[in-house]
């Protein structure tokens, strides 16, 4: 069977603003890459349409099935695309996976009648030839994450992709998925992937870095997992594997943590093996807000951590939210003092989004259901640079207030003396300098807007 996978995600603009589109991440799907691997091995031809990057749509391409993978700010794309989709190939079935259908499937088929099945959970195993034309197919979680075969990475245009500008040294940076699943109760993620933490082997993960190293000449890695230190054995042996491989001198790598899962012991395992920076999500500098997103962390433990990651020497990249429901106008300033204060290396404040399957989400509806936008097309997290709509307002706040307050925490955060200096210090090639120079200019024209 011939089968089209879509990735129709919003351009970097569309998701960012035009200023900040440049640096924003153009991620692979390696969702769909992990979805094309296990149709591959099952004897399937395979091809991706990448709507971030490629032009052309590969109608001439006769498939049998049609796969599309969506998240809410993708949802009108989507419906829009499926349309046409429909209409020209009335005979191919259309089948949607991804974040949104998995949360809400009985809600997008019916947006969306021209889907003719959605996947709920991770597909690669789900058995859709065998179930259409049934409407809704619930795949199960994957015990054993070795048994997928590698990531069909070889249908992509590998070479176009970037992550994040903050999040690497330079070079073209890959990222890795180690993981699945996360076990905490925060009140803004809808946890895809169950709680139950399962992990690619140390060896697998090790392979998949070599490969990308051999055949795309990857210096720098990012390691993606909802919290990649939950398992502190796991931890210390792929730092040893990465050593042992001798991985460490050849590439830089980056990932994801969480403030009370860290030690000064796993920390400098992390250096020896190549880590140069660790993402934490600190939220909010209010104990309060932190209490009710169920966050399950301190100030003082945030604080502590970071200390004892710069004392080891590894970059820290802050995650901030503003406008969490019930914050007032004193709290979001709290929250930009406390990033101040922090000094991470970088910051990024995101404006409050309840997703659809998140506690968040629901405590809008039930609470404040006329201040949660009706329009998924509005739930872009950097919305204070976007034309539309917000996704959520706190009560008491305004639109405006909330753009204004988002370029705002920006400001209080680069545009000072000491950080200027701090950055110019680390700056290790023209293009950071390049890119550094174009962050200050976009914050600085928030001045004037």
């Amino acid at each position: 069977m011939r089968v089209l996978l879509i990735n129709p995600s919003l351009s970097r603009e569309q998701r960012y603003g035009k200023d900040l589109a440049q640096f924003g991440p153009c991620s692979e799907p390696l969702g769909l890459a992990y979805v094309a691997g296990a149709l591959e091995q099952a004897g399937h031809e395979v091809r991706i349409w990448d709507g971030q990057i490629e032009g052309m749509w590969p109608w001439q391409w006769n498939a049998d099935l049609i796969g599309i993978t969506m998240n809410t700010p993708s949802f009108n794309a989507v419906k829009k695309m499926c349309k046409i989709l429909k209409y020209d190939f009335p005979h191919i079935p259309i089948v949607l996976g991804g974040p949104h259908p998995t949360v809400m499937p009985h809600k997008t088929l019916k947006d969306i009648p021209e889907a003719d099945m959605i996947v709920v959970g991770e597909g690669e195993e789900a058995e859709i030839f065998d179930l259409l034309p049934a409407s809704i197919c619930h795949a199960f979680p994957i015990k054993n994450l070795d048994s997928l075969p590698l990531p069909a990475r070889h249908l992509l245009p590998m070479k176009q992709y970037q992550i994040t500008a903050s999040r690497n040294k330079g070079h073209h940076a890959y990222t890795v998925i180690v993981a699945r699943g996360c076990p905490f109760e925060c009140a803004f993620c809808c946890r895809l992937h169950g709680r139950n933490v399962r992990f690619h082997s140390v060896d697998r993960v090790i392979q998949e870095i070599e490969l990308l190293v051999r055949d795309y000449n990857a210096k720098e890695i990012n390691l993606e997992a909802d919290t990649i230190t939950v398992n502190r054995k796991w931890m210390h042996s792929l730092c040893d594997g990465i050593i042992h491989a001798g991985l460490n001198k050849r590439v830089s790598w980056t990932c994801e943590s969480r403030v009370d899962t860290v030690d000064e012991e796993m920390l400098r395992s992390m250096k020896a093996a190549g880590c140069w920076q660790v993402s934490y999500g600190v939220e909010s500098g209010s104990q309060r807000l932190l209490d009710f997103i169920k966050k399950g962390i301190t100030l003082e433990q945030v604080r502590e951590t970071f200390a004892v990651t710069k004392r080891v020497g590894i970059n820290i990249r802050a995650f901030f939210m503003l406008g969490i429901p019930t914050e007032t106008r004193e709290e979001s300033d709290v929250t930009i003092r406390f990033a101040r204060q922090l000094q991470a290396n970088w910051s990024q404040f995101t404006l409050c989004t309840p997703f659809p399957g998140t506690a968040l989400y629901e405590w809008a509806l039930e609470n404040e259901p006329k201040r949660l936008s009706k329009s998924w097309g509005d739930f872009k997290t950097h919305g204070g640079w976007s034309q539309g709509n917000l996704a959520y307002i706190p009560k008491g706040r305004n639109q405006e207030e909330m753009k204004s307050l988002q370029k705002q925490a920006y400001r209080r955060i680069y545009l000072r003396p000491g950080r200027v200096w701090s950055y110019l210090a680390k700056v290790r090639s023209l293009r950071q300098l390049w890119q550094g120079f174009k962050g200050a200019w976009v914050v600085l024209k928030t001045r004037w807007a």
